[in-house]
């Protein structure tokens, strides 16, 4: 064997490699720094979160406030349309209806027999 294929093979087969770059302190440096990684990433998506819930939350407050002002409107109209004087003049023009005289207007009294 030549002197290249026994280093190879004695490296590898003592695994000198990955004990070389990979100590105890370095691989628990290494499983920190991903935590910190990972933990900075975690925050920043966190924080776009926020934001993004942050600002629907505002839009929807508007469209709310959208809808209550049109709610007092429609309210408000529809009481317009069922006031008495509108509906009786309505009843008198558009039907022939007339508010009785006293003199037509019978009174029956429930009490009495037929």
């Amino acid at each position: 064997m030549n002197a290249a294929a026994r280093f190879n093979q004695g490296v590898l087969s003592r695994g000198w490699a990955v004990s070389a770059f990979l100590t105890r302190a370095r691989l628990s440096t290494l499983v920190l720094f991903l935590a910190i990684l990972t933990s900075a990433l975690s925050m920043v998506y966190v924080t776009n979160a926020t934001r993004s819930m942050n600002a629907s939350y505002q839009q929807n407050l508007v469209e709310r406030d959208h809808l209550h002002v049109q709610w007092g409107q429609l309210l408000l109209e529809k009481s317009t349309w069922m006031m008495q004087a509108r509906v009786q003049t309505i009843a008198e023009k558009k039907l022939g209806m007339v508010i009785p005289d006293g003199k037509s207007v019978v009174i029956i009294n429930s009490k009495e027999p037929l």
